[in-house]
């Protein structure tokens, strides 16, 4: 696999795995009735990433 491609497919899985977490907060702040920022502390986001997912699941809400 080439640099090109090999960079394409890592995005992908990353992309996957940043939805698939954004459905896990979403169901804690449903389930438990938490906050975003709670949700994220009970999943050990890093805090850098915090403001990605509030910014991704602001498009979905």
């Amino acid at each position: 696999m080439d640099n090109f491609c090999k960079q394409i497919y890592e995005a992908g899985i990353n992309d996957g795995r940043a939805e698939g977490k954004a459905e896990y907060i979403k169901n804690l702040m449903s389930t438990l009735n938490v906050s975003i920022d709670q949700a994220m502390d009970i999943l050990k986001t890093p805090p850098e990433e915090h403001q990605y997912f509030k910014d991704l699941l602001a498009k979905e809400l």
